[in-house]
């Protein structure tokens, strides 16, 4: 049925008992002390409902096989990835293997490798749900590599004492379940994709995000068990029957959840689908990419300082670049750019190399530098036809600092309405717009350069007001990210009221400009399908990150 580093497992048929066993053959390594086998069969001497039962243990030559219950169902890894369980029944499984890690302390027995594949769910109408491998940790461990301070188990799901290589007792189990149970039901585990370097060079910085933040909906006493759960200090840290309690205590105040079937369980089993890590990995590449690509397509043909025969390579090779790393690519297209901003004015120059440089460093301080050229892309986005995607994209992708690249956007767009003379303001019709900050041409200095821009943006309180509207219409989405699929929903509808009624209500009261119907409804339904798409098909931890500190 599969084989690891260390020991492989066989279905097989007991035609004594005429009933489906699992065999694991350990290989023993020439381990010469028998304590392999001696470990194996403290492991048999577990007998409870949620573990997988032992029935028998044998030792052969340089193997130890140990014939254990086969139970037919699937692992909580295989329905975490696919959004199969609710909330209820996650809690349930928790209540469950608390019992099992209980009873396995009375045993005198640690597994040292709690993880959702060693967890099986057995198929039925009620959960039930068995550990498996019990023991088989150590025995592992013993039957490889037998110095001190040898890490057993997977990484993304150690204690910090056994990270150090230390002794461990039955409370680094507690700990490997509360982060199992913390993926279930945030959808992510902080800790995957780091490097063993990382993990062990700081155990105790591993501080959790508090679950009222990512999963408001959830009772208050879930964050009480985790935080107790997942306490970097041994000594400090719950036991299982202190972290079944809270469990129990949960599970009572939990909401009646709708039955499988629901529309609510299918979009939320969509959701699950999408793997957070890997969401995070590919989505800011494509980013970076992408925006890099838009940027320097329209900015380098409009801006003539490089030969034409040069401009598309230039484009392609930086675009690819910021697909491969994005803070080399953005660094490459910000330098790009300064040649043509000098030439045009070196007041002008200036200003770009001090907003560049400030801009850049803020989003590379929050680990946002892969968006530093998202900005650019709002004008080519808003001469399609698109420009009210942007503070939704730059909202949703970019949590607290939305409203920095919504702005940074907005500005982006007025710019290209003064340069260009074009009218790329997405709700409003302007006739008879003037390239009016080509006046700039000879400035200086960065003062003359940014009185220019005062004087455009007087005569244009509208693209103020975009200013300000992008930036304020980025921020929700920090609050539209958590919560289950239903609550996002909820949000999401909310959000899209406030968005048209602002751009309906705010440009002829504020400022006095007519609104397009027409063309705000064509930039409108885009964002419609957006959100809701966000909504259902992304996970909340995918967006929210699930570590500080």
């Amino acid at each position: 049925m599969g084989s690891g580093a260390f020991a492989t497992v066989y279905l097989a048929h007991d035609t004594r008992m005429d009933r489906p066993v699992a065999i694991k053959v350990v290989d023993d390594a020439g381990e010469p002390d028998g304590r392999a086998f001696r470990e194996a069969q403290a492991a048999a001497k577990l007998n409870h409902p949620h573990i997988v039962t032992v029935h028998e243990v044998v030792r052969e030559e340089g193997r130890t096989c140990l014939f254990t219950e086969y139970v037919e169902g699937q692992t909580l890894r295989r329905l975490f990835s696919r959004g199969r369980l609710t909330d209820g029944q996650i809690l349930q499984a928790g209540v469950q293997l608390c019992r099992a890690l209980e009873h396995a302390k009375r045993r005198g027995v640690v597994h040292r490798d709690i993880k959702p594949e060693n967890i099986m769910v057995a198929e039925g109408e009620d959960m039930d749900v068995r550990v498996m491998d019990f023991g088989v940790a150590q025995l592992e461990d013993y039957s490889g590599v037998t110095q001190d301070g040898d890490l057993v188990g997977t990484l993304a799901y150690m204690s910090p004492e056994q990270l150090r290589g230390e002794e461990v007792d039955q409370k680094t189990d507690v700990y490997s379940l509360s982060l199992t149970l913390y993926e279930g039901l945030t959808g992510g585990n902080p800790l995957k994709g780091k490097s063993p370097r990382e993990l062990m060079s700081g155990p105790s910085r591993m501080v959790f995000s508090r679950l009222t933040r990512s999963r408001p909906d959830l009772p208050k006493v879930l964050d009480e068990a985790f935080r107790g759960g997942l306490e970097p200090d041994g000594q400090e840290r719950l036991d299982a029957a202190a972290l079944r309690r809270l469990l129990e205590k949960a599970l009572k105040e939990m909401p009646e959840e709708e039955v499988a079937g629901g529309w609510e369980n299918r979009v939320s089993s969509l959701a699950g689908v999408v793997d957070p890590a890997r969401l995070k990995y590919v989505g800011s590449r494509m980013v970076a990419g992408s925006s890099v690509l838009a940027t320097l397509a329209y900015v380098l043909p409009r801006a003539p300082f490089y030969p034409i025969s040069a401009v598309f390579p230039v484009i392609a090779a930086i675009s690819l670049v910021a697909l491969l790393s994005p803070t080399v690519g953005g660094l490459a297209a910000l330098a790009v750019l300064a040649p043509p901003v000098f030439n045009f004015s070196i007041g002008w120059g200036v200003i770009y190399l001090i907003a560049a440089a400030g801009f850049y460093g803020v989003l590379y301080r929050a680990g946002y530098e892969w968006a530093a050229l998202l900005p650019g892309a709002a004008p080519p986005l808003a001469a399609s036809g698109l420009g009210l995607l942007f503070p939704l994209l730059a909202g949703s992708l970019l949590r607290w600092w939305g409203w920095l690249v919504g702005g940074a956007g907005a500005l982006a767009l007025a710019l290209a309405v003064g340069f260009e003379g074009r009218e790329v303001v997405p709700y409003t019709y302007s006739s008879g717009v003037e390239a009016l900050l080509l006046s700039g041409r000879h400035a200086a200095s960065p003062g003359d350069a940014a009185l220019t821009l005062g004087r455009f943006l007087d005569v244009r309180p509208d693209l103020l007001l975009q200013i300000l509207l992008f930036t304020l219409l980025a921020l929700p989405f920090r609050f539209f990210s958590g919560g289950t699929v239903v609550r996002r929903l909820w949000v999401g509808t909310i959000y899209l009221g406030v968005l048209i009624s602002s751009l309906v209500i705010l440009p002829p009261l504020v400022v006095g400009v007519p609104v397009s119907s027409g063309r705000l409804m064509w930039a409108y339904l885009p964002c419609v399908i957006l959100v809701y798409l966000l909504a259902v098909l992304v996970p909340a931890s995918a967006r929210d990150g699930a570590t500080e500190g």
